[in-house]
């Protein structure tokens, strides 16, 4: 079994400041690759604790989420492993590496290369849906390329813990405890497992030579610690030969093993994978198209948990914080129906339908998955979502309220599927009803519990939430107008939100005249404005207001100075943030690229894309926070949502 004799693309990452692991995956199953070809994380869902991980660092502690200080640097584990080039878990050469190389296979699946002396050396990471369960592959080719015998010395191994995901929150609003740790550590002829019967969970992971089992050293042990493990071999390779070691791991949210697979069952899912990898078009090789691609295929990667065959959840990333927002998966999904209508460009024709078909899939068990199973214990949607549907924080924030609903609307623009809106038409008429408990007595301004930062506000009434509703209202009415599912004159709901919304939070500033942040409506206001505050940045695009309006005009400067104390970092790479992390945000900088295209700032939108292009990860991804003055990642180096809103709007802006 040879997967190196298939022709496919490899592209090499981008020659950038920021790096982080490579990640990959099929939905049920994720990981994240070090640049030395080690394993960090497996990851995958859980019926019952929503994620679990295995990893080589200890399980979170239960007495640590209320200490934002250890969250951040918990955070920050797998990133210390990476940069310092410290041990995860699977195959690891021994000997003196040469030549190194990492690239991406379509723009996808990691490919390590390396070589010891004479012995060429690829190793190639593949993910897979069997058996309902998923499943990586490391496929390992060396090559012995000398005149004479070589010896591929290698290590086995490596520290283990299978635990859930710990979903710690700098603004905790409820943590969930952690179950016991038990990691019972089996190996037996080529088969190692792991298992925590507390979750429960297990990785059996299998070892083969070309067709033939490769033998491990045997070892039981338990312990309420990650788990070592090492098993020194060699292969002896003649002049000319080439060797192939396949390694699969497969996570499971069972005590009990589900399967042992064959070394043909092997090479049957490897092809599969390989079947699977989607084929970009050539043209879109420039830093921004391949931005794009790898946005697009993170999100479908390893963001997309299937739950159910119709029930669809979407994380915002598969790492740090595998949780659910409606807010950040509104965004993240409009990059999917963007690219979902620009697919002529974006993949091979001979692609185009499959590829379309998975995405409409994806947008239609997602709305399900949130109007179905996201729980809502008091009618409103919480803050965030393990994957069951589960609400973590039971939280009110008034904008995830509309982004389902929006989600919605847009998915029927696009597909016109009637029948889905008549199935969710019940659970959108308990959203609009719920909505009216916080409308004030006389205008029509709705309450907010908190930011779309999931932090506390000082004035109960928001403006880009505000903004938000007004176009939720605008697109129900359409929506309604098409499949009836109300009785309310939705369309002049949205003019009283408009109205009120100008007369309420336009104010003065200084010398200016803006759209405040927060007011209480008896005239105290807050002048500030936050990366995640996109709704002000799309305003005139949908309507709101006009391009010109000065108000609109000034908000957007005074959040892009240093006057937004708290939302604005100056520096050699500043820019808008949050006080929820306080640095620049990617985020930030992809509302003023908006900003500067819709003004048609043309000086303005090539200095925030160039900056851009030196923030982003080399595997094109973006990530919460950056340094201001020296443009490395401070936060999140996993985070979907910034890398989509800017990939949305450098598609739309291509078009």
């Amino acid at each position: 079994m040879a997967l190196f004799e298939n022709t496919f693309t490899t592209t090499s990452l981008l020659p950038v400041l920021n790096k982080k692991p490579l990640d990959l995956g099929c939905g049920r199953l994720s990981a994240s690759i070090s640049a030395n070809g080690e394993i960090l994380s497996l990851n995958g869902y859980h019926p019952r604790v929503g994620f679990m991980t295995l990893a080589p660092i200890a399980q979170f502690p239960d007495d640590q989420f209320y200490n934002s200080t250890f969250v951040r640097q918990y955070r920050r584990r797998l990133i210390e492993i990476f940069e310092t080039r410290g041990h995860g878990f699977g195959m690891r050469p021994r000997g003196n590496i040469q030549d190194q190389t990492l690239h991406l296979v379509e723009n996808s699946m990691p490919l390590v290369r390396y070589h010891l002396d004479t012995l060429a050396v690829s190793s190639l990471f593949l993910a897979v849906d069997v058996e309902h369960y998923g499943c990586l592959i490391n496929q390992v080719e060396i090559h012995n390329a000398g005149e004479e015998e070589a010896i591929f010395a290698y290590e086995f191994g490596g520290t283990l813990s299978m635990n859930r995901a710990s979903y710690g929150q700098i603004t905790e609003a409820g943590p969930i405890p952690m179950s016991p740790l038990e990691n019972a550590l089996v190996v037996k002829d080529n088969h190692l497992s792991i298992t925590n019967r507390y979750l429960p969970a297990r990785a059996d992971v299998l070892l083969f030579d070309g067709n033939h089992p490769l033998l491990l050293s045997p070892a039981t042990k338990t312990t309420a610690a990650p788990a070592d493990y090492t098993h020194t071999g060699y292969l002896s390779l003649g002049k000319g030969e080439t060797r192939v070691i396949t390694i699969i791991y497969i996570l499971t949210p069972v005590e009990e093993e589900p399967f042992t697979p064959s070394a043909s069952q092997a090479e049957e899912w490897a092809r599969k994978a390989m079947n699977l990898l989607p084929k970009w078009q050539v043209g879109n090789a420039e830093t921004t198209g391949f931005i794009i691609q790898r946005n697009l295929d993170y999100i479908l990667s390893c963001c997309a948990i299937p739950v159910t065959d119709e029930h669809v959840c979407v994380i915002t990333d598969h790492q740090v914080l595998p949780l659910s927002w409606n807010r950040d998966v509104y965004y993240m999904l409009q990059l999917l129906f963007v690219a979902e209508r620009q697919v002529a460009s974006l993949i091979e024709d001979s692609q185009q339908s499959a590829w379309m078909k998975k995405v409409r899939h994806l947008l239609r068990a997602h709305i399900l998955w949130t109007f179905e199973t996201a729980q809502r214990p008091h009618r409103y949607w919480g803050r965030a979502y393990l994957t069951t549907g589960y609400c973590k924080d039971d939280v009110f924030q008034l904008d995830q309220q509309c982004y389902p609903l929006l989600e919605l609307c847009d998915y029927f623009t696009g597909f016109r599927d009637a029948d889905l809106v008549r199935r969710v038409a019940p659970q959108v008429n308990e959203i609009l009803a719920m909505l009216m408990d916080y409308k004030d007595e006389q205008k029509w301004l709705f309450m907010t519990g908190e930011t779309p930062g999931d932090d506390h506000v000082v004035h109960p009434y928001h403006f880009s939430s505000q903004v938000l509703v007004w176009w939720t209202l605008c697109q129900l009415a359409s929506l309604n107008s098409s499949v009836p599912f109300t009785t309310q004159d939705l369309s002049t709901w949205a003019e009283h939100v408009r109205q009120d919304c100008l007369a309420s939070f336009t104010a003065s500033h200084g010398n200016t005249t803006l759209f405040a942040y927060l007011t209480d409506l008896q005239g105290n206001y807050q002048f500030y404005h936050d990366a995640n505050d996109l709704p002000t940045v799309y305003a005139p695009l949908w309507g709101f207001c006009q391009q010109d309006d000065a108000a609109w005009q000034q908000t957007l400067l005074f959040g892009l100075s240093t006057q937004n104390k708290g939302g604005f970092y100056p520096g050699a790479f500043g820019g808008l943030g949050s006080v929820h992390t306080p640095h620049p945000w990617p985020l930030g900088d992809g509302q003023e690229l908006l900003y500067a295209h819709i003004l048609h700032d043309l000086k303005r939108y090539e200095q925030v894309l160039q900056k851009l292009m030196r923030v982003v990860q080399w595997d094109g991804l973006f990530s919460e926070a950056i340094h201001e003055e020296t443009g490395r990642v401070t936060s999140r180096h996993w985070f979907s949502w910034p890398g989509a809103f800017i990939s949305t709007v450098l598609l739309n802006i291509s078009r």
